[in-house]
């Protein structure tokens, strides 16, 4: 958006190009798609329907086989992220059931839902966005039929290839089943006695608020858990209380505080006390980059965060002073308007299936069966896609399932200006002749080249960029270079942008690459070289399997 906004002022890019990039229609459409994805969620029964889908999988390979290819059909026709935000519960917990580690499932998830999107012009904002490049240089965009057969045949080589391989080339991370154990780690459960001077204070005036790498994440009294503590919290004889954070400093708060003991042991049981929910921080959440404190995380969220994960590792020290990642896993204590605050927002996706969607009776149905016939209509070229997305969304306001406040929660402001300021930067590349400079050391060097070897080192350069910014990034920044090869070259141009839209969808080489890797990342405690391990040989088959397709089918 920054360079967006530079090359208004400097007058490469005019402000009605700059507006019009941000009105672009490829932009609407995303936002569409996620409201609609947002409707389906919300009043669909989806996890009901996996349940039918995956009862019959006896075996991690057959899980696998069953998983990647529904998450990309749904991912054919919906916004990637929600799709994984909403399996990686079920994939998470299947495995836990069946013991299998969430590694060696999480990972064949992002994957599908990669290049499951490469079906249909709307499966990703990769292709919309790349279309909305093409219509601000009054070019005709790529149609559904352009990526029907090349996405088809990626996903089934895709498919394969998981379902042959995970074993060998994914790590073997397993979890703690045992949630009790998980909560000791976590938190330190003290009892305050009756005659404690500490009785009648407040959380403040006791000196229980600025611990050393401890904090009080709840308290119990008269057997009720207090949703939040607030400074004002007043102390009572035989409150539990617990403290999270660093657990090996507890003594020091026990030696500290006269009238905190330690409870006889076992004397009750956490597991049925404490609510805990375990989430992982997305790629473009508010938390990345500030503390709980600083955000207000308790108040905010009604949940306590008492523990971090970090690349597999815990996080020690003060929880309310480390900064967040994107990645994180979250342990959390939470109160009970907790569900309904997570989903205001995108901040945090639940490990664990907090609720299904409402299914509102014949409402649904109705409104699936409409979606459905009118999606088949825009592929048939009945109406254009763009309107029958509107009359979607329309029929979803009037049957009352979509209103004002769901567009608030699923406005993705971050993701509108990265849109709109991609498109702008892309053009103000090609109209200042940037992308004329650019390609010229690459024209001379390509001069004795063939057409097909053109073709790939666009591919490869397309790949480096998306493995390290946001396809939408690489998109931006080969867009013009494909541009003007198509404008000095012979090669037909719907291969050279298939070729640039297959390239950028290809992040399968780092986490950084997509926003759905990133999200696994945590739950999977992955690091770093496991994505390069799978990666390498996956995005070597998608890629042969890719541009071998396009090249047969559209030629050169």
């Amino acid at each position: 958006m920054g360079g967006a906004v530079l090359m208004v002022l400097l007058g490469e890019v005019q402000i009605d190009d700059f507006l019009q990039s941000f009105s672009n229609k490829a932009v609407i459409t995303i936002f569409l798609l996620i409201y609609l994805t947002a409707t389906i969620h919300q009043h669909f029964p989806l996890m009901a329907k996996l349940d039918k889908i995956f009862s019959k999988a006896k075996s991690p390979r057959a899980f696998i086989l069953q998983m990647t290819t529904s998450v990309s059909l749904f991912s054919s026709v919906m916004n990637n992220t929600p799709i994984v935000a909403l399996f990686i519960p079920y994939v998470y917990q299947w495995g836990k059931r069946n013991n299998v580690a969430p590694s060696k499932l999480l990972i064949p998830l992002s994957y599908a839902a990669i290049f499951g999107g490469m079906i249909t012009v709307i499966g990703t904002s990769t292709n919309l966005v790349l279309n909305g490049f093409l219509l601000s240089r009054d070019e005709s965009p790529l149609a559904f039929t352009h990526f029907l057969i090349p996405g088809l045949v990626v996903t089934a080589a895709g498919i394969l290839f998981l379902t042959i391989y995970y074993h060998r080339l994914l790590p073997d991370r397993k979890v703690i089943d045992d949630t009790k154990g998980v909560l000791r780690e976590y938190l330190a459960e003290t009892k305050l006695e009756a005659n404690s001077e500490l009785v009648g204070k407040t959380v403040h005036e006791a000196g229980l608020r600025n611990l050393d790498g401890v904090y009080l994440a709840e308290i119990y009294q008269d057997g009720k858990l207090l949703p939040t503590v607030s400074p004002e919290t007043v102390l009572r004889a035989n409150d539990q209380l617990y403290f999270a954070g660093d657990t090996e400093r507890v003594v020091d708060v026990i030696s500290q505080f006269p009238g905190i003991v330690w409870p006889k042991p076992d004397s009750f049981d956490i597991n049925q006390q404490a609510k805990v929910v375990e989430v992982v921080v997305p790629g473009n959440a508010y938390l990345i980059g500030k503390t709980p404190k600083q955000m207000g995380f308790r108040e905010r969220y009604d949940a306590a965060v008492v523990g971090i994960h970090r690349q597999g590792d815990r996080v020690r020290g003060k929880l309310g002073e480390i900064e967040l990642k994107a990645g994180d896993l979250l342990l959390l204590t939470v109160g009970p308007n907790f569900e309904k605050r997570l989903k205001q927002g995108k901040d945090m996706y639940p490990l664990q299936s907090i609720q299904d969607g409402e299914p509102r009776g014949k409402k649904s149905v109705l409104f699936m069966v409409i979606l459905a016939a009118l999606i088949g209509l825009s592929i048939f070229g009945v109406i254009a896609f763009f309107i029958a997305l509107i009359l979607a969304l329309g029929v979803a306001v009037v049957l009352r399932l979509f209103n004002s406040e769901d567009i608030k929660q699923n406005t993705d402001l971050d993701l509108f200006f990265i849109l709109g300021g991609a498109i702008t930067v892309g053009k103000g590349i090609i109209d200042s002749g940037a992308a004329d400079i650019m390609i010229k050391p690459l024209t001379l060097m390509m001069v004795d080249w063939s057409p097909i070897m053109v073709l790939i080192l666009l591919y490869v350069m397309t790949i480096f960029f998306t493995s390290f910014v946001t396809n939408v990034a690489s998109v931006a920044i080969v867009f013009p270079l494909a541009y003007i090869l198509v404008q000095n070259t012979g090669i037909n141009p719907t291969t050279i942008y298939l070729v640039l839209a297959f390239g950028a969808s290809a992040a399968f080489l780092t986490p950084v690459g997509y926003q759905t890797n990133i999200m696994v990342y945590g739950p999977g405690k992955y690091v770093f070289k496991d994505f390069l391990k799978i990666g390498i040989p996956f995005t070597f088959v998608y890629s042969i399997v890719a541009l071998t397709t396009i090249f047969l089918i559209y030629g050169v």
